[in-house]
C-alpha cells in the first residue's frame, strides 16, 4: 500500500469528495491560488474552478457564516479557518447556530457543513499561531470534533466528515502535517466518527491520546517496554461524541490511565476522560488516573527552549509512570492500612472507669494485683457503667473469662501512670469522695 503524508491525505479526501458530489464547496481565506498557508489544497482551484474553491478575506466569523447558510440551502460546505487561534471570532455561527440547528427544529433541518483548522504548537509561532482549542468545543452538544493522528484516519474521517448531516470540526494538528506518514488506501476510505482505536496493545497502563501527542505516547510506549512496562496506547481520534465503551474496556484490562493532551491541564479533555474512567471503573483501577498537559499558562512561549519546555512529549510522558506504577500501593488500601496501623483511640467514656487512671488499658490485661478495698456507693449513685454491667461492686465492663477483675482505685491517689496518660490528662486521679453517677454521661441515657 502505498505511504502519504497526512497532508497530503487530507488534499486526496477533499479532492475526490469534489468529484463525487458537486455540492461540495471548498473555500477560506489564501485556499484558492495559494493552495493554503499549509498546501492542504494546492492545485484544488485549478482542477474544479473558482466556483467551487473560494478564496475568502481574511473575516471568520463571515465565513462561518456563509458555512451555515450553504449547509442549510442543501450543499456541503468545507470551510478553512487558518489557525485554531482565531476560530473563536467563528464561535457565534459554529457554537450558537449550527450546533443547534437539528435540536431547535426537531430534526427538520439540518447543517451538514465541516470546518477545518489547523492547531497544537512546537513550530514555533509563538502565542497567536499555536493554541489547542479542542476543550472549548467539544463542550458542545451538537457538535462533532475530529483530531486524526494518522493519514489514513485523516482521509477516512475527513470523508466521513463531508458526508455527515451534522457540523464537524475537524481539527489537524500541524506538526503532523509533514511529519507523519502512513499507509493510506486508494480510491474510497471511510473511517466510522466516534470510534477510538487501539494502535498499541499492554496490560500495564492505558495511554489515551490524539493528535501529535499520540506519536509522544507510542515513542513513550516504547522506551517503557524497554523497562519491562507494556503500555497499551488507545487514539482517541473522535473527541466528541468520545468512545466511551473502547475508553472503559481499555482501562479494564489494565487497571492504569494515563491521558495526555496538549492543551492546558484545567478543564482539558483528560479531566473528562478521567472523571469517565472514575465514575464507570472505579473499582478497576490499582492507581489514580493520571494527567499528562500543558501547564496553565497564558499561551505557546515565543522561546524555543521556553515552548520545548512548556509542551508535553514523551520524556514527561516516561516521567509520569511512577505514579501509576505496577510496586505502588493502590490508595485505597494506602488509606485502610494507615488506618490500622494507628493506636485505636479510646472512648470518652473509658475515663469514667478507675482501669484509665492507673494506665492507658484496663487492668485486667495486666497481671493481677492486690486490689484495695472497695470504696462502696451512695444510693441512687450507680453510674450507667454499673448499670450496664448488671454489677454493684465494679465499675465498667465485665471482665473477660478467666482475667482478673477490675478495681476501684483507692481513695489515696492512682497508681504509676503513662506520660501518654498524663500529657492527654487521662491519668488525673478522682476528687475524694467522688462517684460517677448517670449525670456524668450523658450520651448514655
Amino acid at each position: 500500500m502505498r505511504e502519504l503524508t497526512l497532508l497530503e491525505a487530507v488534499r486526496e479526501a477533499l479532492q475526490e469528495e469534489l468529484e463525487r458530489d458537486p455540492r461540495v464547496l471548498v473555500f477560506g481565506e489564501d485556499v484558492g491560488r495559494l493552495g493554503g498557508v499549509f498546501r492542504a489544497t494546492e492545485g484544488l482551484q485549478s482542477r474544479f474552478g473558482t466556483d467551487r474553491v473560494v478564496d475568502t478575506p481574511m473575516a471568520e466569523l463571515s465565513i462561518a457564516g456563509l458555512a451555515v447558510g450553504l449547509a442549510m440551502r442543501g450543499l456541503r460546505p468545507v470551510a478553512e479557518i487558518q489557525f485554531a487561534d482565531f476560530i473563536h471570532a467563528a464561535a457565534d455561527h459554529l457554537v450558537g447556530e449550527a450546533a443547534k440547528i437539528r435540536y431547535r427544529t426537531a430534526g427538520d433541518w439540518t447543517c451538514p457543513l465541516v470546518l477545518r483548522t489547523a492547531y497544537g504548537g512546537g513550530f514555533r509561532g509563538g502565542p497567536y499561531h499555536s493554541q489547542s482549542v479542542e476543550a472549548f468545543y467539544a463542550h458542545v452538544p451538537g457538535l462533532k470534533v475530529v483530531a486524526p493522528a494518522f493519514p489514513a484516519d485523516a482521509k477516512g474521517l475527513l470523508t466521513a466528515s463531508i458526508r455527515d448531516p451534522d457540523p464537524v470540526l475537524f481539527l489537524e494538528h500541524k506538526l503532523t502535517y509533514r511529519r507523519v506518514r502512513g499507509p493510506v488506501p486508494e480510491g474510497e476510505h471511510l473511517e466510522e466518527i466516534g470510534r477510538a482505536r487501539v494502535v498499541r496493545t499492554g496490560d500495564q497502563v492505558t495511554i489515551c491520546a490524539y493528535g501529535m501527542m499520540l506519536h509522544e505516547s507510542l515513542a513513550a510506549a516504547e522506551a517503557l517496554a524497554a523497562e519491562g512496562v507494556e503500555a497499551e496506547v488507545l487514539d482517541l481520534r473522535t473527541l466528541l461524541p468520545l468512545d466511551r465503551d473502547a475508553i472503559l474496556a481499555s482501562v479494564r484490562r489494565t487497571g492504569r490511565l494515563c491521558v495526555v493532551h496538549e492543551d492546558t491541564l484545567t478543564m482539558g479533555l483528560g479531566a473528562e476522560v478521567a472523571a469517565l474512567v472514575c465514575e464507570a471503573a472505579f473499582e478497576e483501577l490499582k492507581a489514580p488516573p493520571v494527567r499528562v498537559a500543558m501547564a496553565d499558562i497564558g499561551g505557546i512561549p515565543v522561546s524555543d527552549p521556553l515552548e520545548d519546555a512548556a509542551i508535553p512529549d514523551r520524556h514527561r510522558l516516561c516521567a509520569a509512570w511512577p505514579a501509576a506504577a505496577p510496586g505502588a500501593v493502590d490508595p485505597r488500601r494506602r488509606r485502610l492500612t494507615t488506618r490500622q496501623s494507628r493506636p485505636r483511640r479510646r472512648c470518652w467514656r473509658w475515663l469514667c472507669q478507675p482501669s484509665t487512671w492507673s494506665g492507658c488499658w484496663p487492668r485486667w490485661s495486666r497481671p493481677a494485683a492486690a486490689s484495695p478495698p472497695a470504696m462502696p456507693s451512695s444510693p441512687g449513685t450507680e453510674s450507667a457503667c454499673t448499670r450496664r454491667s448488671g454489677s454493684t461492686s465494679t465499675w465498667g465492663p465485665t471482665p473477660p473469662p478467666g482475667a482478673a477483675a477490675p478495681s476501684r482505685s483507692s481513695t489515696t491517689g492512682p497508681g504509676p501512670r503513662s506520660s501518654a496518660c498524663l500529657r492527654s490528662g487521662r491519668g488525673r486521679p478522682p476528687r475524694s469522695g467522688w462517684a460517677p453517677s448517670a449525670r456524668a454521661a450523658p450520651g448514655w441515657r
